[in-house]
């Protein structure tokens, strides 16, 4: 009777934790939304004569930025195919510094501060949303929303008009000279929002003025294998270490690197042009190999295996293990294990701390992880999904489960009368935590599109942790059901 009693109450902070933590950012879009009950039309005001509700919002983007081009040529279209004239996006092209500083005076009247904004930047009403994920996310909702309440207008923000009302004349191009084009190689960092304001300041200006003979290669700088890479390309052209600095763009023989590339590379491609042209530096990948001009993938992409298979086996693993022990607990027979094995417990969780506390160390000093052969940390550690609904980072979760199972286990083995809480309060922070990281290693291949070593590493030990922990949890619920 103890044990079903239990196992109630366990299966119910189960459905409350999934609740709770799995579908975070959708409870956050309802909150901030709240959708209407779907309908197979655009129009939400249906009867003929009245005045149709129009959102209004605006989306900053640069040229050349992945993560635009991601909701322009992704997100946008089926909502405006959708809405049709009940939704009016006024696309704003960040060109050079002074658009950027409109861009902060403009994000700091949503609170946002400076090394938080970056581009895709959409205002719909009151709200702000940045990024090719919390845009696709939330816009939705808030177009539903704000078209229930009888739509929204474009904000009043001084800065704002002086955005929308400035006419930026449309440079004359170059004459084309057939064959005449010059080529470059842009070393940056996709996820890095201070490049991206950099590269769109210098590269949108120029691909204005000279179109199609201007093309640029670019390389990903993502990784710790990633940045000694950049090293010895930039040491090659003659820039030591310690001024080397992303971004940087090679044209011919010419380096520049950050707001140098705003003021210099516009003379430095009318110079190549007037001789002729320049063809792609000779720079050679990880393995020695020059890549492709079409390359646009991270420069260790070649040498690193994604993860994705390995996280797939991983998730496999763990969900037979929560299953596993359901069943053990429920039937009240565990496989046996010898007696050193408990000894493993102690040792997984240190294992554990170490993970966990690397992990906590990155996430909080926003420093580069070392990830190894396998995968990119980096991106999944810049990911929103690193904090638990954007506030506690995911590496001191961790830490503080690990320092939990370890205080459980003590008290199981050194105080014999509470052996009974300890070991059924082990197994159900083991089985949480096995939950809450088969979340997260889902996340990885199919929503972040990157897997992250520690992640996985971690993963492993709270799985092993709750098959060790399961046997002197079900020997604790016969225990009790033989007192009765």
């Amino acid at each position: 009777m103890k044990r079903t009693v239990t196992l109630l109450s366990l299966t119910s902070g189960l459905l409350l934790f999934v609740l709770l933590v799995f579908p975070v950012q959708a409870v956050t879009a309802l909150r901030i939304a709240p959708a209407p009950t779907p309908t197979t039309k655009a129009c939400h005001i249906c009867d003929e004569g009245l005045p149709q509700p129009i959102v209004h919002a605006i989306l900053f983007w640069m040229d050349g930025c992945p993560h635009c081009h991601e909701v322009l040529d992704h997100v946008l279209p089926p909502l405006q195919e959708k809405y049709g004239a009940q939704l009016e996006i006024t696309l704003v092209e960040v060109i050079d510094m002074e658009d950027v500083n409109r861009l902060y005076d403009i994000a700091a009247t949503y609170g946002f501060s400076r090394d938080q904004v970056g581009v895709p930047f959409l205002i719909i009403g009151d709200r702000a949303l940045a990024g090719s994920q919390q845009i696709p996310e939330e816009l939705p909702g808030l177009i539903e929303y704000h078209l229930a309440q009888g739509g929204v207008e474009r904000p009043s923000i001084s800065a704002l008009n002086e955005f929308l009302g400035q006419a930026t004349p449309v440079p004359v191009p170059a004459p084309a000279i057939s064959g005449t084009v010059v080529r470059a190689a842009l070393f940056t960092t996709l996820d890095c929002r201070d490049c991206q304001l950099e590269v769109g300041a210098a590269l949108g200006p120029v691909r204005e003025k000279f179109g199609e003979q201007f093309e640029v290669r670019t390389v990903d700088i993502a990784t710790a294998e990633d940045v000694e890479y950049f090293y010895q390309v930039a040491e090659s052209y003659g820039i030591p270490r310690q001024e080397a600095d992303l971004p940087l763009i090679i044209v011919g023989e010419h380096v520049l690197i950050g707001e140098q590339m705003a003021v210099e590379l516009p003379n430095l491609v009318d110079s190549y042009l007037a001789k002729g042209g320049v063809d792609w530096p000779s720079i050679p990948d990880q393995q020695g190999i020059v890549m492709p001009p079409d390359s646009n993938t991270p420069a260790s992409a070649t040498a690193h295996s994604n993860g994705f298979t390995l996280a797939i086996v991983i998730m496999v693993l763990m969900a037979a293990a929560l299953l596993y022990s359901l069943v053990a607990l429920w039937r009240g027979a565990a496989f046996s294990l010898p007696a050193w094995a408990d000894w493993l417990v102690p040792v997984l969780i240190v294992i554990g701390v170490g993970v966990a506390g690397y992990l906590a160390y990155v996430e909080t000093q926003a420093v580069e992880a070392v990830c190894g052969p396998v995968g990119d940390c980096n991106t999944v550690q810049q990911s929103r999904y690193a904090k638990l609904f954007d506030i506690l980072p995911v590496g001191v979760l961790g830490l503080l489960g690990y320092l939990g199972l370890i205080a459980a286990w003590l008290v199981r083995r050194f105080l014999p009368k509470l052996e009974m809480p300890a070991a059924i309060s082990f197994w159900g922070m083991a089985f949480f935590a096995v939950v809450f990281s088969l979340y997260l290693t889902y996340l990885e291949p199919f929503v972040i599109k990157a897997v992250c070593i520690w992640c996985l590493t971690s993963a492993v030990i709270v799985t092993l942790l709750l098959l060790l922990g399961t046997p002197p949890a079900v020997l604790q619920f016969a225990t009790s059901d033989e007192d009765e």
